[in-house]
């Protein structure tokens, strides 16, 4: 649960009051502000001021309805999202109403019912809530020792297509025994195989991964009345922002949470969302949920958000032509500008993949020479690979840029390897955790007594926890050192667990590093291999300590413990890593690009089998199960939305395949552009005399966007 204050910790004033709250909203706004009781759906195009539509509801419904804000729960799918709402709820109703309200991602929701609950889900009488969260990391990392200890298919395999699967399955809802995998495929096999190891080795180690923050909480919810209708009566709204990107057993959530009151349900569900940007099915994300709202709750009212007030006229033109083509069901809307006319979309046709990176180069250059800072544009693609060569190319130039992805600042190892021991302190059972840190820095335990541990716990029944600290002094044929080395370790980690609650949490942590050698191993400057300084990497465990510092500190109604600083850390690792923008292009995949804008964007290599991509037009081209071409295509018109006044759709005449050059085929989304906001470009300076082909296929190309072919 999000708890809102103002940023100097005072109550903020009321900005909103009664009759005030509709002031400066469009018709259609001010309807989903006012619809208050039963089902509804609010159909937010991009850029239709949705996120004021919510937080504007809200206060409606607290200062001119008077309903309790405890009882108010809204639900996000980022905590930069959830915090966004947040800030923007003080001014409206207060700081001591905002701090109330229930602000949450599916995933913080489910972290807090997982700790009040706990007796129930954990089989713990006594209550006690300590648990780990294992990232995608540490998941894989998991079924990469049951795939080892099981002998469970190829070595070389890719695990992290194994987890993704067993992901997908939890996203549906399906236990072990309940999987319906696609026994052609190895990798099918193996995930099938391994996911009931995968389900044990969890709950030995009191642990959960992303997907058990929303499955457990629904799991339990569906078996047990009496916690189903506690938590359905605490709330008496619930709101779900994004709802197009919700999966199977979110759906299940929502419908289990909806509010009921004693005798009729009334069922206070407020979802908003764009069916035309639901683009993350790959990953379990379900458009039907969407699609399907008034059949899931009967008599719901629809509110469609049609005005822009972010792109200008032509991008939106663009927009509206693309997604009118989608072929099956969706939620009839046309976005309409609020700011009118403004720049054609430039369609460029560049000879080859390296001069689209050099248009792309010199285009923004020339930019930056009207004034414009390179951190007003972005350069938008289908894959990552597709940044190398544009990359290249911006440093040809010496324009600043920062690619968003790439290693991680809770992937670097002296990060995970710091938070392993936190979490070990958290949670004696965190096996994996453990592992990690039994030999590092080094003190004599090596792979042979690591065997001799395993093989101790499962012949006595402990666990690896507890044979590896506690018991391994009575084990035969383990050297001293490792004896002398496992003591220590276990003498360092029982003092930081009987500090808690009298130290300060960053005092424990750094009494931790200091006593187990991990500074000492660090804060040594000596160099890698790689030319970093190890001082460099201790600075990397500093800002960690100085993250639970900052955490300790900030106001907060709960008191702050370890357990909730890694569970909060876990869940927010993906927004912890975003880069803060400065005046650099930013280089993004269009998946990464969601939710954001720019004034200036460049969405490139609209080519068949790149947007859409060839496994959604060749299912064979992969084993991986096929998306859907539409999704592609709403994947187009989430990249043409991020434009707010210039936009650049540009792609490659040709390629070199084995060591010939093929004619490229234009992306079917650059058909039926409205010709009068739409310029056309095209340079090819290695085209040959006699390529006839290659000159065909650019006309029939020009012609279909002039709307005369």
């Amino acid at each position: 649960m999000r708890k809102s204050k103002s940023k100097n910790g005072h109550a903020a004033p009321v900005a909103a009051r009664a009759g005030d709250l509709t002031r400066g909203l469009n018709p259609a706004q001010r309807e989903a502000v006012l619809t208050t009781e039963g089902p509804l759906l609010v159909l937010a195009g991009a850029g239709s001021g949705k996120t004021r539509v919510i937080t504007h509801r809200i206060a409606h419904l607290v200062l001119e309805k008077g309903v309790r804000p405890e009882t108010i729960c809204a639900v996000s799918f980022t905590n930069k999202a959830a915090e966004e709402m947040a800030e923007r709820m003080i001014p409206l109703v207060g700081s001591e109403h905002a701090s109330k309200l229930w602000l949450s991602t599916f995933h913080g929701l489910g972290i807090r019912f997982l700790q009040e609950e706990a007796a129930t889900v954990l089989g713990d009488e006594r209550g006690r809530s300590r648990f780990s969260i294992f990232d995608q990391g540490d998941a894989v990392g998991l079924v990469k020792e049951i795939v080892k200890r099981e002998g469970i298919g190829d070595r070389k395999m890719d695990l992290y297509a194994v987890h993704a699967r067993i992901s997908l399955w939890k996203n549906k809802g399906w236990a072990p025994n309940e999987v319906r995998a696609n026994r052609g495929f190895e990798y099918d096999l193996v995930a099938l195989e391994t996911y009931p190891h995968y389900e044990a080795a969890l709950r030995s180690m009191r642990a959960f991964d992303f997907d058990d923050l929303v499955l457990v909480p629904a799991r339990t919810l569906r078996t047990s009345p009496t916690l189903r209708e506690k938590w359905s009566r605490r709330f008496r709204y619930l709101m779900v922002d994004e709802f197009q990107d919700t999966n199977a057993i979110q759906l299940e959530m929502v419908k289990l949470l909806a509010p009921s009151s004693p005798g009729a349900p009334s069922k206070n569900v407020c979802v908003v969302g764009d069916d035309d940007q639901s683009i993350y099915g790959w990953r379990g994300a379900d458009v039907g949920n969407i699609l399907d709202f008034e059949g899931t709750f009967a008599g719901a009212t629809i509110v469609k958000l049609e005005t822009n007030y972010r792109s200008r006229e032509p991008i939106l033109a663009v927009a509206n032509a693309a997604i009118a083509r989608a072929s099956g069901k969706r939620h009839g809307k046309t976005l309409r500008a609020h700011a009118k006319g403004g720049d054609r979309v430039r369609v460029c046709s560049l000879g080859t993949q390296e001069q689209e990176a050099k248009f792309v180069a010199a285009e923004i250059r020339g930019l930056r020479a009207e004034g414009r800072l390179a951190g007003e544009t972005a350069v938008l693609y289908r894959s990552n690979l597709q940044a190398r060569a544009i990359e290249e190319e911006l440093r040809i130039e010496g324009i600043p840029y920062r690619v968003v992805g790439g290693t991680q600042f809770f992937e670097k190892k002296e990060v995970k390897d710091a938070l392993a021991y936190l979490r070990v302190v958290a949670n004696p059972r965190d096996e994996l955790s453990l592992r990690r840190i039994l030999n590092y820095p080094a003190r004599g335990i090596g792979d042979a007594t690591v065997e001799r541990i395993e093989r101790f716990a499962k012949a006595k029944r402990h666990t690896f926890a507890y044979a590896a600290l506690d018991a391994i002094g009575t084990m035969p044929e383990v050297p001293d050192t490792a004896r002398e080395g496992a003591s220590r370790l276990a003498a360092a980690i029982e003092r930081a667990r009987a500090s808690l609650g009298t130290a300060p949490l960053v005092t424990t942590a750094r009494d931790l590093f200091d006593h187990v050698g991990l500074k000492a191993e660090l804060d040594d400057g000596a160099t890698n291999k790689d030319g970093e300084t190890k001082r460099a990497r201790w600075e990397n465990v500093e800002f960690l300590l100085r993250s639970l510092d900052r955490f300790e500190r900030t106001p907060r109604d709960e008191r702050p413990s370890l357990a909730t600083f890694l569970s909060r850390l876990a869940i927010r690792r993906d927004e912890e890593n975003a880069p803060v923008p400065g005046d650099e292009v930013t280089l993004s995949s269009l998946h990464s690009s969601k939710g954001l804008e720019w004034p200036v964007v460049f969405l490139i290599g609209l080519n068949e089998g790149t947007l859409p991509h060839l496994r959604t037009i060749d299912p064979k081209a992969s084993e991986a199960a096929p998306t859907d071409v539409e999704e592609e295509r709403r994947l187009f018109y989430v990249g043409v939305t991020r434009a707010r006044e210039r936009l650049y759709l540009t792609r490659s005449l040709r390629r070199e395949m084995r060591g010939a050059e093929k004619p490229m085929t234009p992306s079917r989304f650059l058909e039926g552009l409205p010709p009068e906001h739409v310029e056309t470009y095209q340079r090819d300076d290695d085209a040959p005399a006699s390529d006839a082909e290659a000159l065909d296929l650019a006309q029939q190309f020009l012609a279909k966007l002039r709307g005369t072919g």
